[in-house]
């Protein structure tokens, strides 16, 4: 599992999931159309902040590899690096998921799209997911706002050095890509929070009762 501020519960996880795989999916067309002259997408339209310290085959392997380190049991560590491309993954899913439901055919149509690993979701809550599960967002802090602050503003501020590459558009090191396990946390989805309910139409829902049910 990834490490987040908070403890995923089963339909953050079920989003997290999906949004990778979709830009996986994303990327991958994009990768096999390059020599196409008519094929207008840019990985900025994907990753519009990420692009600019990723290109298609380093986002390519970030996102395989968190992906997969999502689906174990051990618990692993994100640098600003990871939740760059996961921020910029979660915007897209998000923006596709919500317009696809508000613009739904009929109610039929509007509950298949909704669907989420089972769960019915009418509309995912992108900026309380940055504020409930990410730890912070200097990630998309500026080169001027950076290099203003100086080495003792940074530390003082918590700023980290990947913080500062992604801000001078530096491209990561395969070092800097690595996700590292946390031996001394473990996963208990006993203790996750409770985010959804049956009544819920939101995710993240900030008002599901202690009783909510994912089913």
């Amino acid at each position: 599992m990834l490490k987040f501020q908070t403890n995923p519960d089963r339909v953050f996880t079920m989003i997290i999931n999906e949004s990778m795989s979709l830009m996986i999916d994303q990327l991958r067309e994009m990768e096999e159309n390059l020599s196409d002259t008519g094929y207008t997408r840019s990985l900025e339209d994907l990753l519009p902040d990420a692009y600019r310290v990723f290109n298609i085959q380093s986002a390519l392997h970030t996102l395989r590899l968190i992906l997969r380190c999502h689906c174990e049991n051990v618990v692993y560590c994100m640098n600003d690096y990871h939740f760059l491309i996961l921020y910029d993954t979660l915007q897209y899913y998000c923006d596709v998921h919500n317009d696809m439901v508000r613009t739904a055919d009929d109610v039929n149509d509007k509950e298949d799209l909704s669907l989420i690993g089972g769960v019915q979701i009418e509309e995912i809550d992108f900026d309380n997911i940055i504020g409930m599960f990410f730890f912070d967002i200097d990630f998309l802090l500026d080169t001027k706002t950076v290099t203003g602050l100086g080495l003792d503003g940074r530390k003082m501020l918590g700023i980290h050095n990947e913080a500062f590459g992604i801000s001078h558009g530096l491209n990561p090191h395969s070092e800097e890509l690595a996700l590292r396990a946390d031996e001394y946390d473990r996963y208990d989805p006993a203790e996750q929070d409770q985010l959804w309910s049956e009544s819920s139409k939101v995710y993240p829902d900030m008002n599901a009762s202690d009783e909510s049910s994912y089913y």
